[in-house]
Order: C-alpha cells, then structure tokens, then sequence
C-alpha cells in the first residue's frame, strides 16, 4: 500500500511539474515572439524612413538641382525616376513584410516572410543599386565636368567622392542593419521551433 501511495504522489509531482514547463514554454515563446515583433517592427519603420526621406528629396532634384547646381533636367530627371523606383520598391517590401504576424501568426510564414526580406534587400542591392551608383557618379562626373573647370571642378570631384565614400559607409551600415535584424528574427524562429 505505502508503495503505491509513493507512486500516486510521484505521479502527480510529475504531473505538476509538466504543467510548470508548459507554462515556462508559452512564457518564452511569448517572450521572443515579441522580440521577434519588435525587431520587425524596427526593419519597417526603417523602411519608412527612407521613404520619407526619398520623397522629400524629389522636389529638389526637380527645382532646385537644375536652377541652383545647373544640371541639366536629363540627369535629374534619371535620379528622380530612380528614387520613384525605390519608394515602388520599399512600397512592395513593407506590403508584404507584416510584424503582427510575429505575435500570433504562423512561425513558418514569418520565416518564409523574414527570407523574403533578405532576399528582396540583397537583389535591390546588388541588381538595383550599386549599378545605378555606378551609372550616378559616372553621369555626375560628365556633369560637372562640362560646368565646372579648374579648381572649381577639382573641388567638386573632391566633394563627390567624399559624399559618395560617406553615402556607401551610411549605405552598407543600412544594409548590415536590415539583414542582422532578420537574421536574429531568423535566429529566434529556430529557437522556437527547436523548443517544441
């Protein structure tokens, strides 16, 4: 008799004890579903930051570029279409990029979500923006070189690249940031999924 009073109690210890991990469990998913959020959440507003800026650097290169600094409206007009294109293509990121789904929603679609991110960031770069770069500064060069001369034309070769070295240290920061964010939401998918 007093052996299986032990092994009533053992049970129900046990039983107790399951009902404690599952709870610790829901807890920490909880907890890093959150996080997950907000580092999310965080790759958005970033995404909207650069929209904002964009948007309010289109009217200078209308107005103010090809009266003040004297480009011709061909080259601004190309800046402008590019920065249209990435507003379009920031647009399509932030559509599909959906933090409430972090909390509540499928961890698998998160993932696949997160995936897409990374991938949609590194195709801008590497097919979008560094041959447009290229094709910028070349242009920028010819431009200023047909209206500057001398020392003037020295000092803004000069100005150039040290904007364009300061532009690809801010750009590359940028694009480590997003990615080092999605790949800790990465990260904390796993965790989840190897918990259960």
């Amino acid at each position: 008799m007093e052996k299986y009073t032990e092994l009533e109690e053992m049970k129900a210890q046990l039983a107790l004890l399951n009902k404690k991990l599952e709870k610790e469990t829901i807890v920490n998913e909880r907890l890093i579903r959150r996080a997950m959020k907000n580092k999310a959440w965080g790759i958005r507003r970033k995404i909207i930051a650069e929209s904002i800026l964009t948007i309010l650097m289109i009217p200078y290169f209308i107005l103010v570029m090809p009266v003040v600094v004297e480009l011709s409206m061909g080259f601004c007009c190309f800046v402008v279409f590019f920065m249209l294109l990435a507003l379009a293509y920031n647009g399509y990121i932030y559509k599909n990029f959906r933090p409430q789904e972090f909390l509540q929603g499928s961890l698998l679609e998160a993932r696949k979500d997160t995936l897409k991110l990374k991938r949609l960031y590194a195709f801008w770069l590497k097919y979008i923006g560094i041959p447009f770069i290229v094709v910028f500064l070349s242009w920028f060069i010819y431009e200023i070189s047909r209206l500057y001369q001398g020392e003037s034309l020295h000092g803004m070769l000069i100005g150039m690249l040290v904007g364009a070295v300061i532009g690809a240290i801010v750009g590359s920061f940028r694009y480590r940031k997003v990615q080092g964010m999605a790949n800790e939401i990465l990260e904390q998918i796993d965790e989840i999924s190897d918990s259960f």
